[in-house]
């Protein structure tokens, strides 16, 4: 059964040197596809040459291109539409845009600046009808009141850790909400609970590979062919066995990029 980690930055410097090597390592441990998730056009090229490499290996991937927050202090808004617009036009045109959103835990960072920019890709995905990856630190409430102004085609709030109310907040406007390497620490009690209690048809899974490691890997660089870990510990958690999980969360998978996935298909 297919194994789609919905969140992976393949082009991260992390894996600049071994790239081939942790593709097989996910393969190996059955994750099948991929969606490398973008953070400034100044990365795009490289993005979707990693997205091919990995093709190259054996695993499907798809590209999700957007401005991240944390760039929003040098990639104006001009810049990261016609980013955008560049990869529409391209080959490697976008399953989704993100990785976009608010993050008002970053020091230095203005608040205006990145609403702009978020609200100006917002606007852009919708048009198309795409969905979009968000970026959430502290700005869940923030997020949300853009939401229900802006139209949108929904998406995943990516690797979520905000409040029962805040989820159930983004289900009403359509989102899924990603299960990473946070569940898998045995202090997240809240989390765990939460995740026992929200419909599992919101829930998709990633890794955000090379960035936030579960608890088998502390310090250490996470890796794709992690994505089952979260998985086990997802389907302890709803009580159930993680191929019965798995073939759920693959149909929620499905409908998130709204069938837009294709195996192995040419760039």
């Amino acid at each position: 059964m297919e194994r789609i980690d919905t969140h992976c930055h393949l082009e991260a410097a992390a894996f600049a040197d071994d790239l081939d090597e942790v593709v097989r390592h996910a393969l190996a441990n059955g994750v099948t596809g991929i969606v490398a998730v973008g953070v400034s056009p100044v990365d795009f090229n490289d993005q979707c040459r990693a997205m091919a490499q990995a093709r190259a290996v054996g695993v499907s991937a798809w590209g999700a291109f957007g401005t991240h927050p944390w760039w929003s202090d040098r990639v104006d808004i001009d810049q990261a539409l016609a980013g955008l617009e560049h990869q529409w036009q391209s080959a490697e045109r976008p399953i989704a845009v993100g990785e976009i959103g608010l993050d008002f835990a970053q020091p230095g960072l203005d608040a205006d600046v990145q609403n702009a920019l978020f609200t100006a890709q917002l606007d852009w995905a919708g048009e198309r009808g795409l969905p979009v990856i968000l970026h959430e630190r502290k700005s869940a409430d923030r997020l949300l009141y853009w939401l229900r102004r802006h139209r949108h085609a929904g998406g995943v709030v990516h690797g979520f850790t905000g409040s029962h109310q805040q989820a159930q907040g983004f289900i009403e406007q359509g989102f899924y909400l990603g299960v990473g390497g946070a569940i898998t620490h045995p202090g997240a009690h809240r989390m765990h609970r939460m995740m026992r209690e929200l419909p599992l048809d919101a829930l998709v899974l990633e890794t955000d590979a090379p960035n936030q490691p579960g608890h088998a890997h502390r310090g250490e660089r996470n890796l794709p062919g992690y994505l089952p870990e979260n998985l086990d510990s997802l389907a302890e958690l709803r009580g159930m066995e993680p191929e019965e999980l798995l073939e759920r969360v693959n149909r929620n998978t499905r409908r998130l990029f709204k069938n837009r996935l294709g195996y192995n298909a040419a760039p």
